[in-house]
This record gives C-alpha cells, structure tokens and sequence, in this order.
C-alpha cells in the first residue's frame, strides 16, 4: 500500500483514507503484553483478538496499534490523537452543530471527506454498550471504494479521539473480520494516570522520556508553586485555564 502524506488532514480523517496511505514520524509510549495492549501517553487499554499478528509501532505517534490476518487477508489499525479547538474547527458546520454526540459528529465530518471522494460510504451506527459504559462512547461505519472494504470506529474519552480501522480487500473479508473488529472495539477502556505509570516496566513506574512529561528542577515545589529566588518564597502559580475543544470557531471552513 503505497504511503502518501495527508498533512491537511486531521488524523483520524488521515486513518479513515488508509487506501490512499499516510505518513508518520516520532514516538510512542505503549506496552504490549501477551495479548493486551496499553498506551500510557493515550491513557488507553486494548485486547488483541486472538490469531490476529500485533505490533506497537514505537515511530509512530499516533498510529498506536497495528494488527493483521493473513487468512482471510485484514488488517486493523488503532490512531489516537488529542481533540483540540482546532480540530472541532475543521469539523463541517452541519456536523458540529448537530445535535449527536461527539463520535458522531467526527464520524460525520469523516464521513462528509469519504463522500467528496466518491466513494461508498454506510450509515453511522452506535458503538457498543460496553465501550460508552466504560466511558469511551463511540459509533462506526463502513465504506469502500470497490477494492479496499473497511469499517471505521471513532471514540471519545475525555480529551482523545480514536479511530479503529479494519481494512480487508473484499467485502466477504470485511465481514469475516467483522467479529474480531467488534471484539477489540468492546475491549477499548479508558485507564487512570495511575494504572498508566504501572504499565511503565522497569523504572518503578516513573513516565517515560518524551512521554509528554518534564522533570521538576532540584528543590523546586511539589505542589506547581513558584519560588523566588531572592527571598526563597514560594508563591502558588495561577492554574494556566484550559480551552473547551467544543465552542464557536473564528473562521468556518
């Protein structure tokens, strides 16, 4: 499959056109243990369906998890990115103000990009029960454009998205796979900050270098007060306010 760069593109609208490609760089921080597979930087825990090859993909950013079946031939892969005020931005007006959830909404504007391209796109449908109670609601849909038979998961937690593609080159692939998509799909969950620094092996779980993470200077606060310097006073910094993703938009796209 040929890898072309997608860079005008948010990523999970890049994972939805697998049958054109997509190009990525950097680092992941991820475990895979027999079978379970946990993003600590994603706060996110998925199980491998048995038979399926799995890989972690440390280069890839937000290309998380890589999965395949050579009989029939499929494969599956798992992207996670942060949802941010930009990327609500790029959304399609009639999708954002709509009144469905947030999966839906990005399924939409995913969609809206599918259907530019002539191809054949599915109705959304509402994702397991299992995976909304464990606070990762997400829906899903399927597409193709004649040669390449997909189906698509978006999810949400609290600042992530994610995307869980199957791709198979039939339609009669697709469906064999089908069970195994929904069996990774229902296992997603959401984990604490805690479990994630227990999933780090080896350093007694401190977070990882380029995990998104700095280490305090010597002698400096636990408590993310200031010191001054002069007087050895320390000083409580003001909490830097954080932007809802969801909200109204400067430009319209």
């Amino acid at each position: 499959m040929q890898r072309l760069r997608l860079a005008t593109f948010p990523v999970l609208l890049a994972a939805a056109l697998l049958i054109v490609g997509l190009v990525l760089v950097g680092n992941s921080a991820a475990d895979l243990d027999n079978l379970v597979f946990t993003s600590r930087s994603n706060h996110l825990r998925l199980i491998v369906p048995r038979g399926w090859r799995a890989s972690d993909l440390p280069t890839y950013p937000v290309l998380l998890l890589w999965m395949a079946r050579s009989d029939p031939q499929g494969q599956m892969e798992l992207t996670g990115e942060t949802f941010t005020r930009d990327l609500y931005c790029t959304w399609p007006v009639a999708c954002r103000t709509s009144h469905d959830s947030l999966p839906a909404q990005y399924a939409c504007a995913v969609r809206t990009k599918l259907e530019a391209k002539h191809l054949k796109v599915g109705p959304i449908q509402p994702g397991p029960r299992e995976t909304e109670e464990a606070g990762l609601p997400s829906v899903w849909f399927e597409f193709d454009d004649g040669k390449h038979f997909l189906r698509q998961a978006i999810a949400f937690a609290a600042d992530r998205a994610f995307s869980l593609v199957l791709v198979a080159p039939t339609s009669e692939a697709r469906a064999t796979h089908t069970r195994a998509f929904e069996q990774a799909l229902r296992t997603m969950r959401p984990i604490t900050a805690e479990e994630a620094a227990r999933a780090e092996p080896g350093d007694g779980g401190a977070p990882p270098a380029g995990d998104g993470t700095v280490a305090a200077p010597i002698g400096a606060p636990s408590d993310g007060g200031i010191i001054d310097a002069n007087v050895g006073v320390v000083f409580e910094a003001a909490p830097v306010p954080k932007q809802s993703p969801v909200g109204p938009c400067l430009q319209e796209p």
